[in-house]
C-alpha cells in the first residue's frame, strides 16, 4: 500500500467533488437530523447546529445497529477516531492522535477516574442513549486532561413525569458475538406519570477468548454483571431532582496485551473481579426566568476497587524452561468523589453566558500485594519457595482539584456565530511518605517532590460564519492543560524483567490548537472537510529507560511535538431514508526535539458503505468497507504495520412496522470480518510500544434484539 495516504486523500477530494455535482434536493418524510440535538458535553444548552465547536453525537439507534461489545466500537466510525485495543474487552479511543489519557471520559456528565484503560469496559452499550465527542482540546469547558478531545456518555433514563399520567413498560435486550462466544443480556423497567420517573435496569456481558484467523487470543475472556437505576422527581415543568446509581462488576477479565504478555518473561494478568459503584444526586432547572435559562447542581460519589491476579513466568537464558514462576495479587482500590454547578443567563435574544465550579477528589489507595515465588532447576524442580505476606507496597496519593469556568454565546446578525470560552484550574497531587517495596524506587523521592500543585488558565475561540443556510465556516483556536495524574507522577510496577519507574518531576503538558473547517449540508447530500494542527509542550510518554540495570519504562516530557490532521465526512442520499457514505481522517504526530514520530499515530482509516432503509423503515442493509493504510512513520520503540482491508454486512427489521400484530422489537443482525482477514491495528497495545503483538478479532456473525412490553413510553 505505498503512497496510500496520498491515494485516500485524493480519492476523497474527488469523492466530494463528484457528489457535489450530483447534489440534488428531495422531500423527506422520516430523517433524523442530528445538528437539532442539544448535546451536554458542551455546557450549553444550543443546538449543535449552532455551536463553532467539533461535536459528533453516536445515537442509540446507531448503538443497536452496531451491536459493539464495547462503546468504543461504535466510536470508531466518528472521522479522527480510532479503537485501541488491548486485547478481550479493554478497548479505549485515540481522538485525532493523542491516546486515552488525554481524552477524559464523562459518564451522565461526571468524570471517571482511577484507571482509564478499563473505563469503557465498565459500561454497558445498552445502558446508553447517546455518546457525545467533542473533537479538539475541550480544556476551556471541562478542564484538565481534555487535550484532544471528550467524550460524554448518556445513560438511559425514562422520560420526565410532570403533567402525564402514570404509565410503566419494560425492555429487554439480548446480542450474541460468535467470534468470542460473546452473550448478552439485559433487563429494563421504566415508568412515569404524577412528576414521577423512573428507569431500573440489569445486565450482563460473558464472553470467552476473541478468535482470530490464527488462533484464539488467549486470556482475553470476561464475565460482567450490573445493575443501575434513575429515579427522578419534577414538582414542576422546570424543575427536577435525580437519585441515581451504578453498581458494575467485571470478573475474570484477562488482558493480554500488556506489562510483558505475552513474552518472555510470559505473564498472564486477570482483573477478577473489578468492580465501580456510585451514587450521584442532581438538580436541573430550566427557563426558570427571562433571565435565567438554566441552572444546575450535582455531587457524586464513585469507588473503582480492582483486584489484580498475574502470574509472571522468568525463563532460563536462550530456554523456554521456567526459572522463576512469580505470583502476584494485587488490590488497587481509587474512590473519588467530586461536585459542580453551574447556570446559564440570557443577556438579550442573542447572547447568553454559563458559568460554574468543579470539583473532585481522587484518593489511590497504595497497591497491597499478596507474593508467591517459586524457583525451578533447569530438570523443572522446584528448589524454593518464597512466601510474602499481604501487605501494601505503595504509599497513598491523593488529587484535588477545581475549576472555574466562564462560557459565553454571541449570535452576530443571522450569519455569525461566536463562542468565548475562559476557565481557571488547580491540581494538586500528593504522596504519603511510605511504604515503598522496592527501596530504589524510594531514592527517587524527597521532600521537595512528594506533593505538587499545578495551576492553568485556558480559553477558547470559536466562530462559525454561515453565508447560506446549507454552508457554513467554522474556526476554532484553543489552549489545553493536562495536570499531571497520580498514576504516571506516582504509580510503580514489575514490568517483565524491569519496573514502571515514577517520575515526580513530571511538569503539565500544555497545547495551543487551531481547526478550520467547512460544512454543507442539503436534503440530498452533505459533506464536511476539517484540518487540524495541535501544539503542544511538555507532552509526556512512555519512553525505554535503563533503571537499576534493567529495561524500565517510565513517563518523561517532550519538549515540544506538533500533531497535524485532516478529516472528512460525507453523505449522498438515494431515496428517502438511505443514503452513500465516506469518511475518513488523515493524521501525523511528530516530536519536534528529536525528529522522531510520536507513539500510538494511528494510519491513515477510512470508512466506506451504503446504507439502505425501506421508506417505511421496515429493514435497512448496510454494506461497509473499513480500509486503512500501513504505518510506517513508527516512534523508535514501535513496530510498523500493513495496512488491511475489512468487509462488514450488517442488517436489521423493525417488527412492529410489519404487522400491528408484531411486537415493538429491532432485530439486527451482522457480519463483520467477512474474509476472515488477518490483521493487526498500529495502535494495539504492547508493553513497551507495541512491542507484543496480537492479531485483531476475525470472521463473527452477531445478532441483537431489543423487545419493549406494556406502554410506549418515548
Amino acid at each position: 500500500m505505498k503512497n496510500s495516504n496520498s491515494f485516500i486523500i485524493t480519492v476523497s477530494a474527488l469523492f466530494i467533488l463528484s457528489s457535489t455535482l450530483l447534489a440534488q434536493e428531495i422531500d423527506s418524510t422520516l430523517l433524523q437530523d442530528i445538528d437539532e440535538v442539544i448535546v451536554s458535553a458542551s455546557r450549553s444548552n444550543s443546538k449543535v447546529q449552532d455551536l463553532p465547536i467539533n461535536i459528533d453525537v453516536v445515537t442509540n439507534r446507531v448503538i443497536q445497529e452496531v451491536q459493539p461489545i464495547s462503546p468504543v466500537d461504535a466510536l470508531q466510525y466518528i472521522p479522527g477516531i480510532t479503537r485501541q485495543s488491548d486485547g478481550g474487552l479493554a478497548t479505549t479511543p485515540i481522538i485525532r492522535g493523542l491516546s486515552r489519557e488525554r481524552a477524559p471520559i464523562l459518564i451522565d456528565g461526571n468524570p471517571f477516574v482511577g484507571g482509564r484503560i478499563r473505563s469503557y469496559s465498565l459500561i454497558d452499550p445498552f445502558q446508553i442513549e447517546r455518546v457525545e465527542v467533542i473533537k479538539g482540546p475541550a480544556s476551556a469547558f471541562w478542564g484538565s486532561d481534555a487535550v484532544s478531545g471528550l467524550v460524554n456518555v448518556v445513560t438511559r433514563k425514562a422520560e420526565n413525569g410532570y403533567g402525564k399520567d402514570m404509565k410503566i413498560g419494560a425492555s429487554i435486550y439480548g446480542g450474541f458475538h460468535s467470534v468470542a462466544d460473546f452473550y448478552r443480556a439485559r433487563v429494563e423497567l421504566e415508568g412515569r406519570g404524577n412528576g414521577l420517573d423512573f428507569l431500573i435496569g440489569a445486565g450482563l456481558r460473558n464472553a470467552g477468548n476473541t478468535k482470530t484467523p490464527e488462533g484464539p487470543i488467549e486470556n482475553s475472556q470476561f464475565e460482567s454483571n450490573n445493575l443501575d437505576f434513575n429515579i427522578g422527581y419534577s414538582w414542576s415543568e422546570n424543575h427536577r431532582i435525580e437519585l441515581s446509581g451504578k453498581y458494575y462488576e467485571n470478573q475474570n477479565v484477562g488482558f493480554p496485551g500488556g506489562l510483558g504478555a505475552p513474552g518472555p518473561p510470559n505473564i498472564t494478568r486477570r482483573f477478577d473481579p473489578d468492580r465501580q459503584t456510585g451514587i450521584n444526586l442532581a438538580y436541573d432547572g430550566k427557563n426558570i426566568s427571562d433571565k435565567i435559562e438554566s441552572v444546575g447542581a450535582r455531587v457524586f460519589v464513585k469507588k473503582q476497587t480492582l483486584h489484580i491476579d498475574q502470574v509472571t513466568n522468568i525463563f532460563f537464558p536462550m530456554t523456554t524452561d521456567v526459572n522463576r514462576m512469580i505470583h502476584a495479587k494485587l488490590d488497587v482500590d481509587v474512590p473519588f468523589m467530586g461536585a459542580k454547578a453551574w447556570a446559564t443567563l440570557r443577556h438579550n435574544d442573542r447572547a447568553k453566558l454559563s458559568f460554574g465550579l468543579d470539583y473532585l477528589s481522587e484518593h489511590r489507595i497504595g497497591t497491597h500485594r499478596d507474593l508467591n515465588i517459586q524457583i525451578f532447576n533447569p530438570l523443572g524442580v522446584m528448589v524454593n519457595e518464597i512466601n510474602r505476606p499481604y501487605t501494601q507496597i505503595q504509599p497513598d496519593s491523593y488529587s484535588n482539584s477545581i475549576g472555574i469556568f466562564a462560557i459565553e454565546e454571541i449570535k452576530i446578525g443571522d450569519q455569525l456565530n461566536l463562542l468565548l470560552a475562559a476557565r481557571f484550574d488547580n491540581v494538586s497531587t500528593r504522596i504519603e511518605d511510605e511504604p515503598f517495596d522496592i527501596p530504589s524506587i524510594a531514592n527517587i523521592y524527597d521532600e521537595n517532590n512528594k506533593s505538587d500543585s499545578d495551576n492553568a488558565l485556558t480559553g477558547s475561540l470559536g466562530l462559525q460564519y454561515k453565508p447560506v443556510e446549507a454552508f457554513s465556516l467554522m474556526g476554532n483556536v484553543a489552549n489545553s492543560f493536562r495536570g499531571t495524574d497520580l498514576f504516571s507522577k506516582y504509580h510503580f510496577t514489575a514490568v517483565g524483567a524491569g519496573f514502571l519507574v515514577p517520575n515526580p518531576e513530571l511538569d503539565p503538558e500544555r497545547g495551543v490548537f487551531y481547526e478550520l473547517g467547512a460544512k454543507y449540508g442539503t436534503n440530498r447530500f452533505s459533506a464536511e472537510a476539517n484540518f487540524f494542527q495541535n501544539y503542544l509542550n511538555n507532552l509526556f510518554v512512555p519512553v525505554d529507560v535503563d533503571f537499576e540495570g534493567s529495561p524500565s519504562i517510565q513517563f518523561q516530557n517532550v519538549g515540544e511535538a506538533t500533531i497535524t490532521g485532516f478529516e472528512w465526512d460525507t453523505k449522498l442520499k438515494i431515496a428517502t431514508l438511505s443514503h452513500i457514505f465516506f469518511s475518513g481522517a488523515y493524521i501525523k504526530g511528530d516530536n519536534d526535539i528529536t525528529g522522531d514520530p510520536l507513539p500510538a499515530i494511528p494510519a491513515t482509516q477510512m470508512w466506506a458503505g451504503i446504507h439502505y432503509r425501506d421508506r417505511n423503515n421496515k429493514f435497512f442493509v448496510q454494506p461497509e468497507f473499513l480500509l486503512v493504510s500501513e504505518q510506517t512513520n513508527v516512534a523508535p520503540n514501535e513496530q510498523t504495520s500493513p495496512g488491511y482491508g475489512i468487509f462488514n454486512i450488517r442488517a436489521g427489521l423493525n417488527l412492529q412496522n410489519f404487522s400491528s400484530k408484531m411486537p415493538n422489537a429491532q432485530l439486527s443482525l451482522s457480519a463483520t470480518n467477512l474474509a476472515d482477514k488477518s490483521y493487526r491495528s498500529h495502535v494495539s497495545r504492547g508493553a513497551p510500544g507495541n512491542q507484543n503483538v496480537f492479531l485483531e478479532a476475525g470472521r463473527s456473525f452477531n445478532v441483537g434484539l431489543v423487545v419493549r412490553f406494556g406502554e410506549h413510553l418515548r
